[in-house]
């Protein structure tokens, strides 16, 4: 017999589109999308210690530790819209997090892992083709949303930058990183027979359908 209560975690790599499908799936479902990052950034907001503590690394360009990570999660799990389920975005990011939250979780959760597959070169068509405005901060890209004039934002008229985080040689290092961390999970979801393998390469409404099949295929 399944459990009532489910789980469900986004991976993908950078650009997959899975921060969407998750908060569009939390709207279906009716249940809370839970992003790490976020949370990070609500803690620092509130300047907590867990927040205070994670700034120190993330001003030095780096990832907050597990130990923080797991405080954040153990705090979240104690929220009473948690009780029914949750769907994860950007968490875990490896076996030892992966370990944290199975033991946090203690077999009260079915666990669904929704790997929303994108091929490396268009994770780097999608990326590196993204433009913003340092001005306005509106947003481009040179084949999805093509500003009107070459380089010039339609909105202020400045000149359009790209993110460091959209650099070519950033987007293949974070692509790298990417399948470094999905190892663990790909292999949990397989052995526990728990994975939703998604085709990222369509359109955003597609995406969403076949993850609303799926979940009704196994769950059901």
């Amino acid at each position: 017999m399944k459990k009532s209560k489910q789980v469900f975690i986004f991976f993908g790599p950078p650009g997959s589109g899975k921060g969407t499908q998750s908060d569009m799936l939390s709207v279906k479902l009716g249940l809370p999308a839970v992003s790490t990052g976020e949370l990070l950034r609500n803690e620092q907001r509130l300047k907590t210690k867990l927040g205070k503590d994670a700034a120190r690394y993330m001003k030095q360009g780096k990832l907050a530790p597990d130990k923080i990570v797991e405080a954040l999660m153990d705090k979240r799990l104690l929220k009473r819209d948690m009780a029914k389920g949750f769907i994860l975005d950007g968490y875990p990011r490896n076996q030892s997090q992966l370990d944290d939250l199975l033991r946090l979780l203690k077999d009260r959760y079915d666990i669904w892992l929704i790997e929303v597959r994108v091929q490396d070169k268009e994770v780097i068509n999608r990326l590196s083709g993204r433009r913003i405005c340092p001005k306005c901060g509106a947003n481009f890209h040179l084949v999805y949303n093509p500003p009107k004039k070459i380089g010039i934002c339609n909105v202020c008229g400045s000149k359009l930058t790209t993110r460091e985080d959209d650099k070519l040689a950033t987007v293949r290092g974070r692509l790298s990183r990417y399948k470094d961390t999905a190892e663990p999970l790909l292999i949990y979801a397989k052995k526990h027979k728990k994975l939703m393998s998604i085709n990222g390469e369509q359109s955003i409404a597609k995406v969403q359908k076949d993850i609303l099949a799926k979940i009704t295929k196994l769950i059901d």
